[in-house]
């Protein structure tokens, strides 16, 4: 398995508190079947620098203590971008896109909100050849219209990563509610744990969430979100996606 969505990261944001949090974290994925691990960091507020620097210093120290213990896992870079509308002025930093592929990214919208605006900033990220995958949106879609909205930005070229958290119901039943129809929909295009710690939210989720996504749509779609779409994603690669098609420029100007 991949997870292209943790927060293992120590001190940064409110993943992993300890270098020993991470480690404990990374062992747990690796006990579940979790071979490669993105680590994206929350992005908001002002970016500077400065935080490019820390993150990258902190990354290194984890995957640092990662090669001295040999643990069986690949450790990669990117960031969990809050919405913004400067959005594309932060591709300057090397944490923007998924493994510094230049790619895709990882927008995160407020919960139990979907703004109204964002299908022009989803086009501009995609005119700059950016793809962005819009994270957990199951945690925004409140109502039937936010529902619609997202599927108006998966028209427009977006990708979707579920938390695998949610269909186990630890987000309440709404989100668990909109993963499942999302998944069924054949709207979801990853799944991710979007770990935090080691106790209450970690990456071995996905392992557990597994079989619950094998049961809705079957094996072969439950390999795809949790292995070959990661791996492309990662990679930089295409996708092979089987969404409806994307919207004309003349539908992306009514939408």
């Amino acid at each position: 398995m991949i997870d292209i969505h943790t927060h293992i990261l120590p001190e940064i944001d409110d993943g992993a508190k300890t270098i020993d949090d991470s480690l404990l974290m990374i062992r747990q994925a690796i006990d579940a079947g979790v071979d490669v691990i993105c680590a994206t960091p929350h992005v908001l507020g002002d970016v500077s620098g400065s935080l490019r620097e820390r993150i990258s210093r902190t990354f290194r120290l984890v995957v640092s203590r990662v090669e001295r213990e040999e643990l069986k896992v690949k450790l990669l870079l990117g960031s969990e971008i809050y919405v913004r509308q400067d959005i594309c002025s932060l591709s300057q930093f090397d944490f923007f896109s998924l493994n510094q592929t230049d790619k895709y990214m990882l927008l995160e919208l407020p919960l139990g909100h979907v703004p109204s605006n964002l299908h022009r900033l989803v086009n501009d990220l995609l005119s700059n050849g950016v793809i962005p995958i819009i994270a957990h949106p199951e945690r925004s879609i409140a109502e039937e219209s936010q529902f619609e909205a997202v599927k108006d930005l998966i028209r427009l070229g977006a990708l979707t990563q579920i938390n695998a958290g949610s269909l186990l119901g630890h987000f309440g039943s709404a989100p668990r509610k909109a993963a499942k129809r999302l998944l069924e929909k054949n709207l979801v295009d990853v799944m991710a744990s979007d770990a935090h710690d080691p106790r209450a939210r970690p990456i071995a989720i996905l392992r557990k969430s597994y079989p619950e996504v094998c049961r809705l749509v079957g094996k072969a779609k439950a390999d795809e979100l949790v292995t070959q779409n990661p791996s492309r994603i990662l990679n930089g690669e295409e996708m092979l996606t089987t969404h409806p098609r994307k919207a004309t420029e003349k539908e992306v100007g009514q939408l």
